[in-house]
C-alpha cells in the first residue's frame, strides 16, 4: 500500500513540475538557512562544555560595589588563589592564569635561532592543569614551560622536546617540562605556552613582584576553581565572598568581594564582565533561534499556500478517487505522503546546500566549522527533528484541506465552501509571511545603521592613520614595563628619527591606547579622602600624546617638557573626571590637588589641564572618567600618525628603524581604527547574518508570491477574458489582480512595524550611544515590500492578461 502511495506521490510531483520545483526550492533554502543557524547555535552552546567536570568549574570574579554602581571584573588578585586553596574546603583545585606577552627564543644547532613575540603566554599554577583536566602537563618545577604541540613544532620542528631550553624575554631560561594538545576552538581559554607561576616573580622587578604577591586590589589573574563532587556551591560562595573581609585592608573590605561564575556561563552570559574573553551574548542566540524559526516558517507557509492553491487544480482527480472508493484517511495519507516526500527531497537538497554554506558562515562569523560538524550526534538529532517537524508542518494542513472537500462539489469541479475558508487561511499565511520578512528587513537596516554609527561616530580624537607599535607585545605588564634610562634614550632617538621621515606627522608613547583595557587606579582628588575608594581608569602618556591623538583641551594646558616637573606632579583629566570628583567646572579643576595611589606612597600633584571627553572604551558602555600622567616606566606602546599614501613604504621604514634601535624586540604593528572596530565583532556578525537571512526571507516570499499569483490568475482566466471583451484596459486588469494581495501586504506592514520598533528599540537599549529609530527606516521597508509585490504580481498578471480572450473563453 505504501509503495502505491509513493508511486502516486512521485507521479504527482512529476506531473506538476513547475509548482513542485518552486515548493522544493523554497523549502530547501529555508531548511538550509535553518540548518546553518542551528549549527552556529550548537557551536556557541558547546563552548567550554568539553572540559572534564565542566559543571563543577567556576571562575572567580572581582566585584566592586558602591557609589550607586556595581562593576564585575574577570581578573582577581594573585593573592586570592592561595587564600581560596587554604580556606575553601569545597574546592578540589585552584588555578591562576596571568597573561604576560613576551619574546620566546630558541637556539637550535639544526634549525638555528627562532624568536617570536607571543601574545598567548600565561603564567599558571600546577592547579590550573588539574582544574581543566589537562593531561600530560607538568608545571611543578621552577622555570618550567608547557608548550602546545603546534608551538613545539614552531620552535623546534618536532614534538619530542621535553628537557629542551627556551629563553623568555631575553633573560629568563626556561625548561620544556611537557608538550600537550591545544585546547579546542570552542574554548574561551586559549594559550600557546604556560610558564610555572612562581617564575613570574623572578621575571618582574622585586617591587612589582612584591606588589603582585600581596596586593588585594589589583585584578591581575584569571582564577578558576573546581569544586569537589557533590560539594555545596552555596557554602563555597559564602566562604569565597568573605575572603576580602578576612584578608583585605579597610578599603578592600568596604567595596570589594569575590563571586563565583560557572565556566559554562562565561561565553554567553558574561559579556558585561570587564575583561571577559567573550563578547557574545545569549540574547544573540535567542535572536538567531528566532530567525531560524521564522525563515523555516516562511518556507513552510510558501509550501502550504502553493499546495492549497495547487489542490484547486486537482479537484477532478480527488473526485474520481472518492467515487472509486477512497476514504478520507487514504486521501489524507496520500497527500500527507506527497508533502513528506517533497520535504524529504528538500531536506536532501538543503544538506547539499549546507556544505558550501558552511564556508560563508565561517567567513561571516570568523569560525572554522568543518563539514564533519554535520555528523555530530547533537546536530543529527536536531536535523531529524527539523525534517519531521517541517514535513508535518508543510504537509498536514494541505492534506486536511484536500480531504475536507465535499464529493458533490468535487463532481462539479468546484471546491465549494472550502474555497472561502481556504482563501482566509491563505490570506492569513501571506500576512504572516510578509510580517516576518518586513520585520527582518527593518532589523537588518537598524543593525547596519547602528554599527555604522559605532564605526563612524566621532570619538573625540582622530583614530585614522594611527599606527600602533607595541614595544613589549600586545599584553605587557600593565604595572611597570621596565623602561630604564638607557632604553628611554633609545626610545627618544627612535621617535626623533621617525619624525624626520616626511611620511610621519607625529609620534608619541603611552601605557595604553583607546580600544585597550584601561587599568583603574586609586585617586584621591581634592575634597575627598582615601577611604572614599575612588578608582579611575589611568593612562601614562608622553608629553605629546594629547596633541598626537587630537584630543582637544577645554581648560588649562598640555604636558610640557619645558616645565621640568610635569613628570613628577602634573595630571590631565577629562570632563567626566571633573564631574566624578564633584568639581564645579573644567576651569575650576585647574590647580586642584590630587594623589594617584594611596595617601602615603602615591604620586602627589595637581591638575594642569582638562581635555574633552573622548571614548576610549566600547560605545555600548557609558563614558568613564580618565586620569593621565607622565610616567615613563609604564610606557609600552608607540603611536605613530602617518600621512595617507605609500603606507607599505612607511611601514618598511619604521621596521628598519625599529631593528636598528630595538634589535632585541620583535616588530609588530596594527592600526588603531581596526583595533577599535574589532571591539564590535559580535555585533558585526549579527549584522551580516541578519542581512543575509533577510534577503533570503524576501526571496522565498517572492517565489511563493509569484507562484501563488500564477494560480490566482489561472483561476480568473475566464473572468479576465470577459473583462477584456467588454473593453477593460491592461492597467485595470493588473490592478484587479494586485488589489487583494496589496491589501494583505499593507496589513502586514501595520502589524510588523510596531513589532519591529519594539524589538529594535529593546536591542538598541543595550548601547550607551545609539541611533534613533527614524520614520524613514520603516517607510523604506514598507516601500520595498509594496514594490516587490507590485513587480511580482504585475509580471505574472501581464502574462495572463496577454492571453487572447478567444483561448480563455473557448470552453464556454
Amino acid at each position: 500500500m505504501f509503495k502505491s502511495y509513493f508511486k502516486t506521490a512521485w507521479r504527482s510531483l512529476l506531473r506538476h513540475r513547475g509548482a513542485s520545483l518552486i515548493k522544493l526550492s523554497g523549502l530547501a533554502m529555508g531548511m538550509a538557512c535553518c540548518m546553518l543557524i542551528l549549527i552556529y547555535i550548537n557551536d556557541e552552546l558547546s563552548y567550554n562544555a568539553f572540559y572534564p567536570s565542566s559543571g563543577d568549574i567556576y571562575r572567580v570574579n572581582f566585584v566592586k560595589h558602591g557609589d550607586g554602581e556595581t562593576r564585575v571584573m574577570a581578573g582577581v588578585t594573585n593573592a586570592a588563589g592561595p587564600a581560596i586553596e587554604k580556606d575553601v574546603s569545597q574546592v578540589a583545585a585552584v588555578g591562576r592564569l596571568y597573561n604576560r606577552s613576551g619574546i620566546l627564543e630558541v637556539k637550535d644547532a639544526v634549525a638555528g635561532v627562532r624568536r617570536f613575540q607571543e601574545a598567548r603566554v600565561y603564567f599558571a599554577d600546577e592547579g590550573t592543569l588539574a582544574v581543566f583536566g589537562v593531561r600530560g602537563g607538568d608545571l611543578r618545577g621552577p622555570n618550567s614551560i608547557v608548550l602546545t604541540r603546534e608551538m613545539a613544532r614552531k620552535y623546534f620542528g618536532r614534538e619530542d622536546v621535553v628537557g629542551r631550553s627556551m629563553n623568555y624575554e631575553n633573560g629568563t631560561v626556561l625548561r620544556v617540562a611537557s608538550v600537550i594538545d591545544a585546547l579546542p576552538a570552542n574554548s574561551d581559554i586559549h594559550f600557546d605556552a604556560l610558564i610555572s607561576f612562581e617564575t613570574l616573580y623572578s621575571v618582574e622587578t622585586k617591587g612589582v613582584a612584591d606588589f603582585l604577591r600581596s596586593n588585594w586590589l589589583y585584578g591581575a589573574s584569571d582564577t578558576y576553581v573546581r569544586l569537589k563532587s557533590g560539594a555545596s556551591l552555596a557554602a563555597a560562595e559564602a566562604t569565597v565572598e568573605g575572603l576580602t573581609r578576612k584578608y583585605g585592608d579597610e578599603r578592600v573590605q568596604k567595596s570589594y568581594f569575590f563571586s563565583l561564575q560557572p565556566l559554562l556561563a562565561i561565553h554567553l552570559h558574561a559579556s558585561d564582565v570587564e575583561g571577559n574573553p567573550s563578547t557574545n551574548s545569549i540574547g544573540y542566540i535567542y535572536i538567531f533561534s528566532a530567525i531560524a524559526f521564522l525563515i523555516l516558517l516562511i518556507a513552510n507557509i510558501n509550501f502550504i499556500n502553493l499546495s492549497n492553491a495547487q489542490s484547486l487544480t486537482r479537484i477532478a482527480e480527488i473526485g474520481v478517487r472518492k467515487v472509486s472508493g477512497a476514504d478520507d484517511r487514504q486521501l489524507l495519507v496520500q497527500f500527507l505522503g506527497e508533502g513528506l516526500l517533497l520535504s524529504g527531497l528538500a531536506f536532501v537538497v538543503a544538506l547539499v546546500l549546507t556544505v558550501p554554506g558552511l564556508g560563508l558562515l565561517n567567513a561571516v562569523t570568523g569560525k572554522a566549522l568543518a563539514a564533519d560538524v554535520l555528523l555530530r550526534g547533537s546536530v543529527l538529532l536536531v536535523f531529524a527533528g527539523l525534517l519531521l517537524g517541517s514535513g508535518l508542518l508543510a504537509g498536514i494542513y494541505p492534506a486536511i484541506f484536500i480531504t475536507r472537500l465535499r464529493l458533490t462539489s468535487l463532481l462539479k469541479g468546484k471546491p465549494g465552501d472550502n474555497r472561502v475558508s481556504g482563501n482566509r487561511v491563505r490570506q492569513s499565511l501571506i500576512v504572516t509571511q510578509f510580517v516576518i520578512a518586513i520585520a527582518l528587513v527593518i532589523g537588518a537596516i537598524v543593525i547596519q545603521r547602528q554599527l555604522g554609527y559605532l564605526r563612524n561616530k566621532p570619538l573625540g580624537f582622530d583614530k585614522e592613520q594611527l599606527v600602533v607599535l607595541p614595544l613589549f607585545g600586545k599584553s605587557p605588564s600593565p604595572i611597570n614595563s621596565g623602561v630604564d634610562g638607557a632604553l628611554r634614550a633609545r626610545m627618544n632617538a627612535f621617535e626623533n628619527d621617525l619624525r624626520a621621515n616626511s611620511a610621519v606627522r607625529a609620534v608619541t608613547l603611552s601605557s595604553v591606547l583607546p580600544g585597550d583595557y584601561f587599568v583603574s587606579g586609586l585617586v584621591i582628588p581634592e575634597g575627598h579622602v582615601e577611604r572614599d575608594n575612588i578608582f579611575v581608569p589611568w593612562a601614562s602618556v608622553d608629553y605629546d600624546f594629547i596633541s598626537t591623538i587630537g584630543a582637544p583641551l577645554v581648560a588649562g594646558r598640555d604636558f610640557s617638557r619645558a616645565t621640568g616637573t610635569d613628570h613628577l606632579q602634573a595630571f590631565v583629566i577629562n570632563e567626566s573626571a571633573v564631574r566624578t570628583f564633584g568639581w564645579k567646572s573644567a576651569e575650576d579643576a585647574i590647580g586642584k590637588t590630587m594623589v594617584r595611589g594611596d595617601a602615603q606612597n602615591g604620586k602627589k600633584g595637581h591638575v594642569i589641564g582638562v581635555i574633552q571627553d573622548f571614548n576610549f572604551g566600547r560605545l555600548d558602555r557609558p563614558q568613564q572618567p580618565l586620569i593621565m600622567d607622565v610616567n615613563v616606566p609604564r610606557f609600552t606602546t608607540f603611536a605613530v600618525r602617518i600621512r595617507p599614501g605609500n603606507v607599505p613604504v612607511t611601514l618598511a621604514a619604521m621596521r628598519q628603524l625599529w631593528d636598528h634601535y630595538f634589535p632585541e624586540r620583535i616588530f609588530e604593528y596594527s592600526f588603531l581604527n581596526e583595533n577599535i572596530n574589532a571591539l564590535y565583532l559580535a555585533q558585526e556578525n549579527l549584522s551580516r547574518l541578519v542581512r543575509y537571512f533577510a534577503l533570503i526571507a524576501i526571496f522565498i516570499s517572492c517565489t511563493g508570491l509569484f507562484s501563488l499569483a500564477s494560480f490566482m490568475a489561472a483561476q480568473r482566466t475566464k473572468e479576465i477574458g470577459i473583462r477584456k471583451v467588454l473593453g477593460a484596459s491592461v492597467a485595470s486588469l493588473v490592478a484587479l489582480l494586485l488589489r487583494d494581495l496589496l491589501r494583505l501586504v499593507v496589513l502586514a506592514l501595520f502589524i510588523s512595524i510596531p513589532l519591529a520598533w519594539w524589538m529594535m528599540n529593546k536591542w538598541l537599549h543595550d548601547f550607551a550611544y545609539r541611533i534613533s529609530l527614524a520614520w524613514w527606516i520603516f517607510a523604506t521597508a514598507g516601500l520595498l515590500a509594496v514594490l516587490i509585490t507590485i513587480l511580482t504580481i504585475g509580471m505574472q498578471g501581464l502574462r495572463v492578461i496577454r492571453v487572447s480572450p478567444v483561448k480563455s473563453l473557448r470552453n464556454e
